[in-house]
């Protein structure tokens, strides 16, 4: 399948262009999201009266194997390719096909549907201090800077790669977390740039216009 020949394991350069960055692929999580959305929409109201009337341990009982679980979907997502990688790099070993479909096919899914499951979580009164602090309103600052971060932070990191005047390493760790930490500020600051340029002026023009 193409997953098999293009995925994130196979080691193909092509992987990139075919599947990457293809909205198709990218599709599933915001179809889960919609989904998650008229659900609560449905059966939210409902379903948080049920948890208020409910004794607290058995909120826990039900909230904290749920919050492993997403939890646990998450770091599979996010680490699960890890091992794949280094023996991509190190040994030039391409991962199993098995691997490679399953990642390819089911990673997004599963982060998406992981996402949408601790929403519902919170939005129930399952959340416990989770809850709290994603509830905290000094995140309103970063969400408004999320989309303009994402748009020049590919931008950066190609900046960061063209200008290398050496090889890169996965290890010592501390590299590639300065790394890491160096281009997350750096998306924040030029973000912030075109939010206060381009996206804030656009919105007040907006609400002027249909008003």
């Amino acid at each position: 399948g193409i997953n098999a020949e293009y995925g994130v394991l196979s080691g193909n350069p092509d992987a990139f262009s075919m599947i990457y960055i293809k909205p198709y692929t990218r599709i599933p999580p915001y179809l889960i999201g919609v989904a998650g959305g008229w659900f609560y929409w449905a059966w939210g109201e409902h379903i948080t009266t049920i948890v208020h009337k409910t004794q607290m341990y058995v909120r826990v009982a039900v909230a904290v194997p749920v919050w492993l679980a997403t939890f646990g979907m998450q770091y599979g997502v996010v680490y699960g390719p890890h091992n794949a990688a280094i023996n991509q790099v190190l040994q030039q070993k391409v991962a199993p096909m098995l691997d490679s479909v399953s990642y390819g096919g089911l990673a997004r899914i599963a982060w998406g549907l992981s996402i949408v499951v601790q929403v519902l979580l919170c939005q129930c009164s399952l959340g416990g201090f989770v809850n709290s602090l994603l509830s905290w309103k000094g995140w309103l600052v970063f969400s408004r800077l999320t989309y303009s971060v994402y748009l020049v932070h590919l931008g950066l990191l190609a900046i960061v790669q063209m200008q290398m005047r050496g090889p890169f390493f996965l290890q010592p760790a501390f590299q590639m977390a300065i790394v890491y930490l160096g281009v997350m500020f750096m998306s924040y600051l030029w973000g912030a740039v075109l939010y206060l340029l381009v996206e804030l002026p656009v919105s007040k023009l907006e609400r002027i216009l249909y008003r």
